[in-house]
């Protein structure tokens, strides 16, 4: 039920009750003097019965007078207020002038009126314009859900992953009523069916169905058999009540799960009269036993009320109606026993508990209600009678195929005929007279293109086995993979960007052009080229290439082995005497020279090291020294020592003298030059006093007196 405030619902239930109305369309209000009638239809049912699980639109319709025309699709909230007495007007009574207490001071600061009550969120669908009067026919935002489900999560997932993934997409918020069992699975992708089946189906398998409130948000209606009166309509507030059936009261759950099969979990015991059919394609036996639990004992009053209007009535509100009594005492009743047909609960036989399964609110210059819980009689439950033409048509809903029925993914249908889809959507086929489509995730790999009258191929064409006769024509484009032809021509330009042929290709004539490439395979006849380039490794078993074969322009790639090759230039390859280990190589980059003790030591000549060319010494992968030439000179460079080890002499030539040798800094004869000669004298020092005055005088600790004389004059031999 809506919450109203004690003030809204105290003025509710007067019989003098005033309201005040206005529609809010995009934003633009407008009130009762233009706002002719309205009719609201809450429903969440389907049919003539109980059920649980269904997601039912509500509809509004609108008349109003008015210049304006509403756009498509326009939001359309409608609001009822209750006129105050002027004593109420909390924005204009002065203090000195109210005449009730201060803590039952219930003012609403707008004015005289009560808050205003939503009657819900529509949106325009139809319309009509009679004598200047528009008549706007309007549902809520559950019709927004009738639309293919396309899931783009991995299954299987919970059904809470799925509903939030549905609300995302439709923009729609939940309230907390929405409570999904955190255990339930759907276990693969739900195709073929619509978001809002989907969100009727998850709701059902919670004991619960799907409405849009009031507020515009989506509601569960959760159904147990403990469920409570929310609401309490006495005998002055309906001007009659009609039971139509007896208490309807469930004992046996039954979900059938393959409507197709009948295949179904039954749980409980009970007639026909008894038992609940539950619709879920993705039930599961614990679902049966959880349904069960919840709705073992559930019974309600069908009837059908019509009452004065109470707007925070909201679809499937269980409903007391009656007529209440005081309760006297025993010594105070003043009817005999057999009389006092009292209920144990205060209200008279007579009334019941309900359910306000469909409710219809009609407002036009006072708000009236309706409200219906209809249910299926026990002799039509007991005993179905079926007329020839219900046979017929049953027995027809057996064997024929339906329209828009999937049968292992394939469904019949009047704007694309025979459709098959993947449940996860990967691939999907339309057939019909005019279109051949396949698509494979979303893009069409083979389509009839009805305007050219062409079949036309978008993917990779793989042929396992087989054999492709006739003429194999092919204007533009690429053949990958295995061609194997057994007989046949091929007949036009055959170009092959990248692939192997296998088997015998045999041309009576024509031209190869692009890299014809072969894994394996035998050339038989004669093979000619008049121009083009052939890449890849040419592989002959056997058979023998006669004749000139000559590269005017183009490579030869792969392995080329013989015994002996004769010829005059061979530009850049790489020579080496063995692949690895031990060896020399001769590059055409890098080290265009290079002797090998093994991968990681080695030396190379490199002409782009430093100023170049170079001597490069490689010690485990790392280069330790190097002899480069730079300009007119020669440097020897290493990480470590460089030695000299020889049993002769070393002499550099072209030096006259020590001035030809430097190190960094200094001339090394005139460095040699500045050096002391080991056993010459020193000059000889003067006295040096140390830092003390020569005639100084000490007194030792035995009172003896000394003069201090510094440090007499003297000279050292060097070594």
């Amino acid at each position: 039920m809506y919450p109203l405030s004690p003030l809204y619902s105290e003025y509710l239930k007067k019989l003098d009750r005033t309201w005040k109305l206005k529609v809010d369309v995009e934003g633009a209000i407008y009130d009762e003097s233009q706002i002719v009638a309205f009719e609201i239809q809450n429903t969440i049912i389907s049919g003539q019965d109980f059920e649980v699980g269904a997601p039912i639109v509500s509809t509004l319709v609108l008349q109003i007078q008015t210049t304006d025309e509403f756009a498509p699709n326009a939001k359309i909230v409608p609001y009822l207020a209750l006129q105050l007495p002027s004593s109420l007007d909390g924005a204009n009574v002065e203090w000195q002038d109210a005449d009730i207490a201060w803590q039952d001071a219930d003012f609403p600061w707008q004015g005289n009126i009560t808050e205003w009550i939503s009657l819900g969120e529509f949106y325009v669908d139809k319309r009509q314009q009679i004598n200047g009067l528009w008549e706007y026919s309007c549902c809520d935002k559950l019709m927004f859900a009738n639309v293919a489900y396309v899931s783009s999560l991995t299954y299987p997932t919970t059904m809470q992953a799925v509903w939030d993934e549905i609300c995302g997409r439709l923009g729609y918020t939940y309230d907390n009523s929405v409570q999904i069992n955190p255990s339930y699975m759907i276990q693969v992708g739900p195709a073929g069916y619509s978001m809002r089946q989907m969100l009727g189906y998850i709701a059902g398998a919670n004991a619960a169905s799907v409405y849009a409130g009031k507020d515009g948000k989506i509601k569960f209606r959760k159904y147990g058999a403990s469920d409570s009166p929310v609401f309490e309509l006495t005998g002055t507030d309906y001007i009659r009540a009609k039971q139509t059936n007896p208490v309807r009261t469930f004992t046996k759950v039954v979900v059938v799960y393959n409507t197709e099969e009948s295949l179904a979990f039954e749980v409980g015991t009970g007639d026909e009269i008894n038992t609940l059919y539950i619709e879920n394609p993705f039930a599961t036996v614990e679902m049966a036993n959880n349904l069960y639990a919840a709705l073992n004992g559930f019974s309600y009053m069908p009837v059908t009320i019509d009452a004065f209007g109470y707007p925070q009535i909201e679809a499937g509100d269980r409903i007391r109606y009656g007529f209440p009594v005081d309760s006297p005492t025993w010594a105070m009743a003043d009817v005999a026993w057999q009389d006092a047909d009292y209920t144990w609960d205060g209200f008279e036989t007579g009334g019941g508990i309900t359910l306000a399964l469909h409710t219809v609110f009609s407002f036009k210059g006072g708000l009236k209600m309706t409200v219906e819980a209809p249910s299926t009689s026990e002799q039509q439950s007991e005993f179905p009678v079926d007329g020839s033409l219900t046979a017929a048509v049953n027995n027809l809903n057996k064997t024929a195929v339906k329209q828009g029925k999937s049968y292992f993914g394939a469904t019949l249908t009047r704007t694309d005929g025979l459709t098959i889809e993947r449940e996860d959507h990967l691939s999907k086929l339309i057939l019909n007279s005019d279109v051949m489509d396949w698509q494979v995730n979303g893009e069409s790999a083979l389509y009839l293109d009805a305007q050219e009258a062409k079949l036309k191929f978008n993917g990779t064409l793989e042929a396992v086995d087989g054999t492709f006769s006739g003429e194999l024509q092919a204007a533009t484009g690429t053949f990958a993979g295995a061609l194997q032809a057994a007989t046949g021509t091929f007949a036009g330009a055959l170009q092959a960007a990248s692939g192997t042929f296998t088997g015998d290709l045999i041309a009576a004539g024509g031209t190869f052009s692009g890299n014809l490439s072969a894994a394996g395979g035998t050339f038989t006849g004669t093979l000619q080229g008049v121009d083009g380039t052939f890449s890849g490794t040419l592989q002959a078993a056997g058979g023998t290439f006669t004749g000139t074969l000559q590269g005017a322009n183009g490579s030869f790639s792969g392995s080329i082995s013989a015994s002996t090759i004769n010829g005059g230039t061979i530009t850049g390859a790489l020579i080496r005497t063995t692949a690895s280990g031990t060896r020399i190589e001769l590059s055409s980059s890098g080290n265009l020279l290079a002797a090998y003790f093994d991968d990681n030591n080695y030396i190379a000549i490199n002409p782009l090291f430093g100023s170049g060319p170079a001597f490069q010494f490689f010690r485990n992968g790392s280069m330790i020294g190097s002899i480069v030439m730079n300009a007119n000179d020669i440097w020897i460079n290493s990480s470590g020592n460089i030695g000299l080890n020889t049993g002769g002499t070393v002499t550099f030539s072209g030096a006259s003298d020590w001035s030809r040798l430097s190190i960094p800094g200094q001339n090394l004869q005139a460095a040699l030059n500045a050096k002391a000669s080991s056993g010459t004298s020193t000059g000889t020092s003067p006295v040096f006093n140390c830092g003390i005055p020569i005639g100084t005088q000490f007194r030792d600790v035995n009172g003896s007196i000394w003069t201090w004389g510094g440090v007499p004059s003297h000279s050292h031999t060097q070594i």
